[in-house]
């Protein structure tokens, strides 16, 4: 079987440890190490927002690789909290892609899902740092 991988670079990352959402999946998940992936990140009311890069530029988003142990049950419940709705891809909030990802240590790329924002950004504050906890 196939190894699933997540990315995550907001309120599901480890620093997090409050997120009841995060909590409910801490069987389901393994923690791989620090990674960044290729986005642009804003910040939506008080969480995150990851966008693909402009043709051409290389900006990184910050976040952290989770090894999925048990798929069904993590996007789930991950669809629920992200409003993903894989039958209606263009109302949902989010949309579920695969994405490169490095991990920071090693380079390694690992292809993992990545939560994309799936609404416009035109009104939202732009992190330059592509971190959202510094």
């Amino acid at each position: 079987m196939e190894e699933i991988y997540l990315f995550v670079y907001g309120t599901l990352m480890k620093k997090f440890s409050e997120n009841p959402f995060k909590n409910l999946l801490n069987q389901e998940l393994n923690y791989v190490g620090e990674a960044y992936t290729y986005g642009e990140l804003f910040l939506v009311d008080y969480y995150p927002a990851l966008i693909h890069n402009l043709i051409g530029e290389k900006r990184k988003v910050w976040g952290e690789i989770l090894k999925v142990n048990s798929p069904t049950i993590v996007f789930d419940i991950l669809d629920e909290y992200e409003d993903f709705f894989p039958n209606f891809k263009d109302k949902s909030l989010y949309r579920r892609e695969l994405q490169d990802c490095f991990l920071m240590e090693s380079e390694i790329k690992v292809k993992c899902y990545v939560y994309l924002y799936n609404q416009p950004v035109n009104k939202s504050k732009k992190i330059p740092s592509g971190k959202f906890i510094e």
